[in-house]
């Protein structure tokens, strides 16, 4: 939840995708980028695995875990009236789910079916809730 793209990064391009978040305002510290991210969840994972997996395949080895990220980041986005708090949160879970696609090759620990279902229903009702 503590996920934060807006501003450009030095050397960012001028194009629509670094521009969608610029205007959205800081939220309260601490915050990161993606990258800064994904960095940490990629250390992680090679500093408690002796055969580097990504902390999504580790996470997918309780189905439910993947369940509960999935809902708590749902539920915060729905809980939420403020739009600059949502696009963030949307954000969240859009880099939770990239994550999740790169892994469901491997089957998500049985729950595939379910985060694809998961993934389409999500979608599908923000974009009728807009």
């Amino acid at each position: 939840m503590t996920l934060y793209e807006g501003g450009r990064a030095e050397g960012d391009r001028g194009d629509l995708k670094h521009f969608i978040g610029e205007l959205d305002p800081a939220p309260n510290p601490p915050y990161f980028s993606s990258h800064v991210i994904k960095a940490t969840m990629d250390y992680l994972s090679k500093c408690h695995s002796a055969n580097p997996k990504s902390l999504v395949a580790i996470l997918s080895k309780t189905p439910i875990s993947i369940q509960r990220i999935l809902l708590a980041v749902c539920e915060k986005a729905a809980e939420t009236s403020n739009s600059y708090e949502r696009h963030r949160i949307l954000l969240m879970y859009h880099l939770f789910v990239s994550l999740l696609l790169r892994e469901v090759k491997d089957g998500l620990g049985g729950a595939w079916a379910f985060v694809l279902r998961d993934i389409i229903y999500t979608l599908i009702h923000h974009v009728n809730g807009r």
